[in-house]
């Protein structure tokens, strides 16, 4: 099995299963360096950005199956564990390292970051955005202020209510997030 790994010529190998210590002597001595134990996600990303084919069995493995995309592996340590890094300049991939003190922090970090990068490319794709948090409802408020002088009586308090109600949304959010003094003030701009 070696034999014919070391026959391709490859820097790397990266493998989901186990590499034998022996397996490891062979593949060291011939310059090879191999990564074991790998997610089949992180290899297929591998996969991608090398330009890689991934192989499932050594008897069909062909010069063209190796990546040559790839330019530089370096292992890093960060805390008490050991990363990986494989770098290219001719791919566009990237991967965030997230760490943190409890599994559910790092799953919210994670959210957030996916959220955030969804925005982006978003924005990219389509570059209109809506302001969230009450803001539109504050605008709108504004507007319909200006707006009650111009009214007779009987529809100017149906034009003020309706700016009242508007500026309840952030008021409640606001509320929500126990920021007092900022819907303190939005309330009494509101008045």
């Amino acid at each position: 099995m070696c034999n014919e790994i070391i026959a391709v010529s490859p820097d790397l190998v990266f493998t989901e299963k186990g590499v034998s210590d022996l397996a490891q002597h062979f593949l060291v001595k011939a310059g090879i360096t191999a990564i074991r134990r790998l997610k089949k996600t992180d290899n297929n990303r591998l996969a991608r950005v090398s330009g890689a084919t991934i192989v499932n069995d050594t008897q069909h493995l062909r010069e063209e199956d190796v990546g040559v995309n790839a330019d530089l592996f370096e292992i890093k340590k960060i805390g008490d564990e050991y990363y990986a890094y494989v770098t290219s300049e001719k791919t566009t991939a990237v991967t965030v390292v997230v760490r943190g003190p409890s599994k559910d922090i790092i799953n919210e970090v994670e959210r957030n970051l996916q959220d955030a990068l969804s925005v982006a490319r978003n924005v990219m794709i389509t570059p209109r955005l809506a302001p969230g948090g009450g803001a539109l409802e504050m605008a709108l408020a504004q507007v319909r202020f200006s707006f009650h002088s111009c009214f007779s009586c009987i529809k100017q308090k149906h034009i003020v209510a309706m700016p009242q109600l508007c500026v309840h949304v952030p008021i409640c959010m606001c509320m929500c997030m126990d920021v007092f003094s900022f819907s303190g003030n939005l309330f009494q701009n509101s008045k």
